[in-house]
């Protein structure tokens, strides 16, 4: 495994202005629409420019993540919060800690087995109920390095939140969903994730380790920004084989997950794909995953006919398909 060699993909770049812009038409924003649900059936996977989002604000909350991750190992574990997603992560067969193939830190709202932590207008003393002091599904809550760290991301995630609204309305105005259908796949959680990647020697490449394993994302969509000044994330082709993706300066790269892909009936792709990072300089990205609330099942919806066997989409809680997916421990 190498990138000396490795093909760039040529991902389609989707203006997202006509969705900021009040002046534009609705012929504007259809052009949008149906770009991005031509990507979504295509590979699942495409660039998003001209998306509001202040860049340097991206800069700024890159650098803050950067010098975290520039802290020493024992420093960082502090806030490790016991939990499957929150809190600082790293991989687990790294064998030197100075220079962990991948680490991260993460930050997701509460969430009990039903409800995300929200009780609904029903009788507390009710089977039914769900109340927030439900033992929480992901475990330990935030951990934020620092105030600094924290207003940074929280005015990052402001910002994006309003950019993950727009998106998944475009998309449920191309499927044609109906009120109920649009809003399950709008209810999501967001939450933000921060990771780095240290480069893979060459004999690690040529042993096949990668930063990150190849993998889909669990949720509805995923909106990623990474550094410019290298190709480490990879995704498959339609034939089959890795290419690089080339950051492109003020995008995001948004890609499926495996949620919407049961949502539309396997219409959509859920991009699988890695990180190979072979560069000296670490790798930041920062990713916004939004999810499905736990108790939401997940199966194709009404207007969504199959595109595969039947037998793929056994319906099941998004709660209970995402703690499958996570490792009991990082």
């Amino acid at each position: 495994m190498t990138v000396d060699n490795l093909p760039l993909i040529e991902l389609p770049i989707i203006d997202f202005g006509p969705y900021l812009d009040p002046s534009s038409t609705a012929e504007q924003r259809q052009a949008v629409d149906h770009a991005i649900d031509k990507a979504c059936r295509h590979l699942g996977i495409f660039y998003l420019v001209n998306h509001g989002i202040p860049q340097e604000l991206c800069d700024k909350m890159s650098v803050i993540a950067r010098q975290f991750f520039s802290l020493p190992f024992e420093e960082k574990r502090k806030h490790k919060v016991g939990g499957e997603v929150r809190g600082y992560w790293f991989t687990t067969n790294a064998e030197d800690l100075s220079n962990i193939p991948c680490e991260g830190i993460a930050f997701h709202p509460p969430v009990n087995q039903c409800s995300n932590g929200v009780a609904p207008d029903i009788d507390p003393a009710s089977p039914e109920a769900r109340l927030p002091t439900t033992h929480d599904a992901l475990g330990g809550q935030h951990s934020w390095p620092n105030d600094h760290f924290r207003a940074h991301a929280e005015e990052l995630l402001s910002h994006i939140v309003p950019l993950k609204v727009r998106l998944l309305d475009s998309i449920s105005n191309c499927l044609g969903l109906s009120d109920a259908s649009r809003k399950l796949v709008q209810n999501t959680v967001p939450h933000i994730a921060f990771n780095s990647y240290s480069s893979l020697t060459k004999a690690q490449m040529e042993e096949g380790v990668s930063n990150l394993v190849e993998h889909t994302d669990p949720g509805t969509i995923t909106i990623l920004t990474q550094d410019v000044d290298v190709v480490a994330l990879q995704v498959k082709d339609s034939d089959g084989k890795w290419c690089g993706v080339k950051p492109i300066p003020g995008s995001f790269v948004v890609n499926v997950g495996s949620s919407l892909n049961r949502f539309t009936g396997n219409q959509y792709v859920d991009t699988l794909h890695r990180v190979i990072h072979c560069s000296e300089k670490s790798r930041i990205s920062m990713a916004l995953l939004a999810d499905p609330v736990f108790d939401v099942v997940i199966e194709p919806l009404p207007e969504c006919p199959f595109k595969t066997d039947l037998a793929k989409f056994v319906p099941k809680t998004f709660g209970a398909f995402y703690l499958d997916q996570v490792p009991e421990d990082h």
